[in-house]
Protein backbone atom coordinates (compact mmCIF):
# COMPACT_ATOMS: atom_id res chain seq x y z
CA UNK A 1 0.00 0.00 0.00
CA UNK A 2 1.11 3.19 -0.67
CA UNK A 3 -0.05 6.49 -2.08
CA UNK A 4 1.50 9.65 -3.64
CA UNK A 5 0.38 13.26 -4.68
CA UNK A 6 2.47 15.10 -7.62
CA UNK A 7 2.03 17.81 -9.92
CA UNK A 8 4.00 18.47 -13.47
CA UNK A 9 2.78 21.83 -14.25
CA UNK A 10 4.07 24.40 -11.36
CA UNK A 11 5.99 27.36 -12.91
CA UNK A 12 8.78 27.33 -10.94
CA UNK A 13 9.05 23.21 -10.61
CA UNK A 14 9.20 20.63 -13.69
CA UNK A 15 7.72 18.22 -10.75
CA UNK A 16 6.58 18.22 -7.28
CA UNK A 17 5.90 14.72 -5.61
CA UNK A 18 5.40 13.32 -2.18
CA UNK A 19 4.23 9.73 -0.94
CA UNK A 20 3.78 7.10 1.51
CA UNK A 21 5.26 3.67 1.49
CA UNK A 22 2.99 1.32 3.75
CA UNK A 23 4.65 -1.81 4.25
CA UNK A 24 5.24 -4.61 6.77
CA UNK A 25 8.21 -3.15 9.26
CA UNK A 26 9.55 -6.43 9.37
CA UNK A 27 10.06 -6.53 5.41
CA UNK A 28 14.07 -6.15 4.38
CA UNK A 29 14.64 -2.98 2.93
CA UNK A 30 17.30 -1.11 1.71
CA UNK A 31 17.56 2.81 2.36
CA UNK A 32 17.73 4.92 -0.64
CA UNK A 33 20.93 5.65 -2.28
CA UNK A 34 22.56 5.68 -5.86
CA UNK A 35 22.97 2.16 -7.29
CA UNK A 36 22.10 0.75 -10.35
CA UNK A 37 19.70 -2.51 -10.70
CA UNK A 38 22.29 -4.06 -13.50
CA UNK A 39 25.76 -4.04 -12.27
CA UNK A 40 26.56 -4.80 -15.71
CA UNK A 41 25.37 -1.60 -16.98
CA UNK A 42 27.18 -0.10 -19.43
CA UNK A 43 28.19 3.29 -19.14
CA UNK A 44 27.25 3.19 -15.45
CA UNK A 45 28.70 5.38 -12.45
CA UNK A 46 30.54 3.76 -9.41
CA UNK A 47 28.26 4.63 -7.48
CA UNK A 48 25.16 3.75 -9.33
CA UNK A 49 22.36 5.69 -12.14
CA UNK A 50 19.41 4.87 -10.07
CA UNK A 51 18.60 6.87 -6.53
CA UNK A 52 15.80 5.14 -4.82
CA UNK A 53 15.11 2.28 -1.86
CA UNK A 54 15.31 -1.08 -2.36
CA UNK A 55 13.19 -4.09 -1.61
CA UNK A 56 15.56 -6.76 -0.75
CA UNK A 57 13.05 -9.56 -1.23
CA UNK A 58 11.80 -9.25 -4.71
CA UNK A 59 14.90 -6.64 -5.68
CA UNK A 60 12.90 -3.97 -7.10
CA UNK A 61 11.59 -1.06 -5.43
CA UNK A 62 8.18 1.23 -5.01
CA UNK A 63 9.45 4.92 -5.78
CA UNK A 64 13.18 5.97 -7.50
CA UNK A 65 14.63 8.17 -10.31
CA UNK A 66 17.92 8.22 -12.32
CA UNK A 67 20.70 11.05 -13.18
CA UNK A 68 18.64 11.88 -16.09
CA UNK A 69 15.58 12.77 -14.69
CA UNK A 70 13.25 10.00 -15.38
CA UNK A 71 11.03 9.11 -12.25
CA UNK A 72 8.86 5.83 -11.23
CA UNK A 73 6.21 5.31 -8.50
CA UNK A 74 4.23 2.00 -7.90
CA UNK A 75 1.67 1.27 -5.75
CA UNK A 76 -0.20 -2.34 -5.43
CA UNK A 77 -4.36 -2.81 -6.25
CA UNK A 78 -5.94 -4.12 -3.50
CA UNK A 79 -7.37 -7.36 -3.72
CA UNK A 80 -7.06 -10.85 -2.59
CA UNK A 81 -3.39 -11.99 -2.39
CA UNK A 82 -2.20 -14.62 -4.90
CA UNK A 83 1.16 -14.83 -6.09
CA UNK A 84 2.79 -14.50 -9.72
CA UNK A 85 5.61 -15.11 -11.77
CA UNK A 86 6.55 -11.47 -12.31
CA UNK A 87 7.63 -8.25 -10.12
CA UNK A 88 6.09 -5.86 -10.38
CA UNK A 89 9.22 -3.67 -8.63
CA UNK A 90 11.13 -5.15 -11.40
CA UNK A 91 9.06 -2.41 -13.98
CA UNK A 92 10.43 0.23 -11.98
CA UNK A 93 13.70 -1.47 -12.41
CA UNK A 94 13.88 -1.43 -16.20
CA UNK A 95 12.51 1.97 -16.49
CA UNK A 96 15.04 3.59 -14.23
CA UNK A 97 17.77 1.60 -16.02
CA UNK A 98 16.82 2.77 -19.25
CA UNK A 99 17.95 6.45 -20.85
CA UNK A 100 16.94 5.48 -24.33
CA UNK A 101 14.43 7.57 -26.21
CA UNK A 102 12.52 4.14 -26.88
CA UNK A 103 8.30 4.86 -25.93
CA UNK A 104 7.47 3.71 -22.35
CA UNK A 105 4.81 1.09 -23.73
CA UNK A 106 7.61 -0.69 -25.74
CA UNK A 107 9.41 -0.84 -21.93
CA UNK A 108 6.73 -2.83 -20.73
CA UNK A 109 6.18 -6.68 -21.37
CA UNK A 110 2.38 -7.01 -22.08
CA UNK A 111 2.08 -10.35 -22.21
CA UNK A 112 3.37 -10.88 -18.30
CA UNK A 113 1.62 -11.27 -15.25
CA UNK A 114 1.67 -9.68 -12.52
CA UNK A 115 -0.84 -8.96 -9.10
CA UNK A 116 -2.96 -5.70 -9.57
CA UNK A 117 -0.82 -2.63 -9.80
CA UNK A 118 -0.74 1.26 -10.63
CA UNK A 119 2.39 2.84 -11.92
CA UNK A 120 3.32 6.17 -12.62
CA UNK A 121 6.19 6.83 -15.39
CA UNK A 122 7.80 10.15 -15.82
CA UNK A 123 10.19 11.20 -18.85
CA UNK A 124 12.19 14.54 -19.06
CA UNK A 125 12.35 16.41 -21.48
CA UNK A 126 14.11 20.09 -22.06
CA UNK A 127 13.61 22.80 -24.41
CA UNK A 128 16.39 24.26 -23.14
CA UNK A 129 19.09 24.82 -20.49
CA UNK A 130 16.36 26.02 -17.82
CA UNK A 131 13.23 24.50 -19.38
CA UNK A 132 12.72 20.94 -17.81
CA UNK A 133 9.14 19.54 -18.00
CA UNK A 134 7.69 15.78 -17.75
CA UNK A 135 6.61 13.79 -19.93
CA UNK A 136 4.11 11.53 -17.55
CA UNK A 137 2.24 8.06 -18.52
CA UNK A 138 0.45 6.08 -16.15
CA UNK A 139 0.40 2.04 -16.58
CA UNK A 140 -2.09 -0.23 -14.80
CA UNK A 141 -3.31 -4.09 -14.98
CA UNK A 142 -6.40 -3.12 -13.86
CA UNK A 143 -5.76 -6.18 -11.02
CA UNK A 144 -3.86 -9.03 -10.84
CA UNK A 145 -3.30 -11.36 -13.94
CA UNK A 146 -4.75 -8.03 -15.97
CA UNK A 147 -3.43 -7.16 -19.52
CA UNK A 148 -1.61 -4.07 -18.90
CA UNK A 149 -2.29 -0.50 -20.28
CA UNK A 150 -0.78 2.63 -20.69
CA UNK A 151 -2.07 6.05 -21.52
CA UNK A 152 -0.82 9.62 -21.00
CA UNK A 153 -1.55 11.55 -18.24
CA UNK A 154 -4.64 13.98 -18.12
CA UNK A 155 -4.24 17.91 -17.89
CA UNK A 156 -6.18 17.29 -14.57
CA UNK A 157 -3.75 15.08 -13.61
CA UNK A 158 -0.90 17.10 -14.31
CA UNK A 159 -1.73 19.87 -12.38
CA UNK A 160 -2.76 17.82 -9.41
CA UNK A 161 -2.62 14.08 -9.55
CA UNK A 162 -3.21 11.33 -6.59
CA UNK A 163 -2.39 7.65 -6.97
CA UNK A 164 -2.98 5.03 -4.38
CA UNK A 165 -4.12 1.28 -4.38
CA UNK A 166 -7.54 2.07 -6.11
CA UNK A 167 -8.20 0.76 -9.68
CA UNK A 168 -8.48 3.23 -11.91
CA UNK A 169 -11.69 4.18 -13.49
CA UNK A 170 -13.14 2.64 -10.99
CA UNK A 171 -13.82 4.93 -8.15
CA UNK A 172 -9.81 5.11 -7.04
CA UNK A 173 -10.10 8.67 -7.18
CA UNK A 174 -12.72 8.89 -4.50
CA UNK A 175 -10.67 7.19 -1.47
CA UNK A 176 -10.92 9.25 1.55
CA UNK A 177 -6.65 9.17 1.65
CA UNK A 178 -7.03 10.46 -1.94
CA UNK A 179 -9.59 13.07 -1.78
CA UNK A 180 -7.85 14.37 1.42
CA UNK A 181 -4.66 14.55 -0.19
CA UNK A 182 -5.36 16.23 -3.43
CA UNK A 183 -7.29 18.51 -1.03
CA UNK A 184 -3.92 19.39 0.99
CA UNK A 185 -1.14 19.23 -1.92
CA UNK A 186 -3.59 21.76 -3.91
CA UNK A 187 -3.62 24.00 -0.76
CA UNK A 188 0.65 23.55 -0.77
CA UNK A 189 1.37 24.27 -4.78
CA UNK A 190 -1.33 27.54 -4.19
CA UNK A 191 1.03 28.73 -1.27
CA UNK A 192 4.57 28.21 -3.74
CA UNK A 193 6.26 31.20 -4.64
CA UNK A 194 9.23 31.77 -6.19
CA UNK A 195 10.69 32.87 -3.39
CA UNK A 196 9.47 30.27 -0.99
CA UNK A 197 12.47 27.97 0.33
CA UNK A 198 12.95 24.14 -0.73
CA UNK A 199 12.73 23.57 3.23
CA UNK A 200 9.58 24.89 3.62
CA UNK A 201 8.20 23.39 0.74
CA UNK A 202 9.02 20.04 1.46
CA UNK A 203 8.49 20.02 5.38
CA UNK A 204 4.54 21.58 3.92
CA UNK A 205 4.58 18.04 2.13
CA UNK A 206 6.07 16.08 4.58
CA UNK A 207 3.42 17.52 7.43
CA UNK A 208 0.80 16.12 4.77
CA UNK A 209 2.01 12.50 4.79
CA UNK A 210 1.21 12.40 8.35
CA UNK A 211 -2.20 12.75 8.00
CA UNK A 212 -4.10 10.51 9.88
CA UNK A 213 -7.74 9.60 10.34
CA UNK A 214 -9.75 9.89 13.57
CA UNK A 215 -9.88 5.89 13.62
CA UNK A 216 -7.13 4.04 12.95
CA UNK A 217 -7.31 1.03 10.52
CA UNK A 218 -7.77 -2.49 11.61
CA UNK A 219 -8.36 -4.41 8.54
CA UNK A 220 -6.64 -3.38 4.75
CA UNK A 221 -10.02 -2.34 3.64
CA UNK A 222 -9.35 0.28 5.90
CA UNK A 223 -6.83 1.68 4.78
CA UNK A 224 -7.78 3.81 1.90
CA UNK A 225 -9.39 5.95 4.57
CA UNK A 226 -6.15 7.43 6.13
CA UNK A 227 -2.44 8.60 4.37
CA UNK A 228 -0.17 7.56 7.33
CA UNK A 229 -0.81 4.05 8.41
CA UNK A 230 -0.57 3.68 12.36
CA UNK A 231 0.73 0.36 12.84
CA UNK A 232 -1.21 -2.85 13.47
CA UNK A 233 -1.11 -6.22 12.50
CA UNK A 234 -2.71 -7.34 10.07
CA UNK A 235 -5.59 -10.00 9.73
CA UNK A 236 -3.67 -13.16 8.43
CA UNK A 237 -0.54 -11.79 9.77
CA UNK A 238 1.48 -11.87 12.93
CA UNK A 239 3.99 -8.73 11.74
CA UNK A 240 3.18 -4.74 12.25
CA UNK A 241 1.93 -3.10 8.83
CA UNK A 242 2.27 0.74 8.46
CA UNK A 243 3.75 3.91 7.09
CA UNK A 244 7.36 3.35 6.82
CA UNK A 245 8.88 5.82 4.64
CA UNK A 246 7.48 9.44 3.66
CA UNK A 247 9.68 10.33 0.19
CA UNK A 248 9.99 14.14 -1.22
CA UNK A 249 11.36 14.65 -4.58
CA UNK A 250 11.85 18.46 -5.95
CA UNK A 251 12.88 19.06 -9.52
CA UNK A 252 13.24 22.97 -10.49
CA UNK A 253 12.66 24.01 -14.66
CA UNK A 254 16.44 24.28 -14.17
CA UNK A 255 17.24 20.43 -13.69
CA UNK A 256 18.31 20.24 -10.18
CA UNK A 257 17.02 17.99 -7.69
CA UNK A 258 16.44 17.59 -4.18
CA UNK A 259 15.23 13.88 -3.19
CA UNK A 260 14.61 13.50 0.83
CA UNK A 261 13.53 9.88 2.12
CA UNK A 262 12.70 10.31 5.75
CA UNK A 263 11.91 7.37 7.81
CA UNK A 264 8.06 6.82 9.33
CA UNK A 265 7.86 3.71 11.82
CA UNK A 266 10.19 1.27 12.51
CA UNK A 267 10.72 -2.15 14.68
CA UNK A 268 12.75 -1.71 17.89
CA UNK A 269 12.67 -4.44 20.42
CA UNK A 270 9.86 -5.96 18.00
CA UNK A 271 7.62 -3.02 18.71
CA UNK A 272 7.27 -0.09 16.49
CA UNK A 273 8.05 3.40 16.78
CA UNK A 274 7.98 6.80 15.06
CA UNK A 275 10.89 7.59 14.13
CA UNK A 276 12.55 11.43 14.75
CA UNK A 277 12.07 13.62 11.83
CA UNK A 278 15.55 14.22 11.45
CA UNK A 279 16.39 10.17 10.58
CA UNK A 280 16.11 10.36 6.93
CA UNK A 281 18.40 10.81 3.72
CA UNK A 282 19.72 13.75 1.64
CA UNK A 283 20.47 14.19 -2.48
CA UNK A 284 20.58 16.79 -4.30
CA UNK A 285 22.03 16.85 -7.85
CA UNK A 286 21.93 18.52 -10.97
CA UNK A 287 19.73 16.18 -13.95
CA UNK A 288 22.02 15.22 -16.88
CA UNK A 289 19.41 15.15 -19.94
CA UNK A 290 19.87 12.74 -22.77
CA UNK A 291 21.55 15.10 -25.40
CA UNK A 292 19.14 13.83 -27.85
CA UNK A 293 15.89 15.46 -26.40
CA UNK A 294 14.25 18.13 -28.59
Amino acid sequence: MCVGFYTLEHPEYALILCSNRDEYLERPTDLACFHSFDKLEEHSLPEGNVLSGIDVRAGGTWLGMNRTGRVAFLTNITEEYKTYDSSRGDLVATFLSSNSEEDVHNLIPCDAKYAGFNLLLLTPSTRGEHDFSFDGTYVTNHGGGGTLIDRPLTDAERRCGGMSNGIDGRGAEVWPKVQYGLHSFRSIMNAVSPTTPEKELADNLFELLTWKSSQAPRARSELRNTVQVEPFIMQGSREFYGTRLSTVILVKRTGEALFIERDRWKLVDAKPVLSDPSSQREFRFGLQPVRSFH
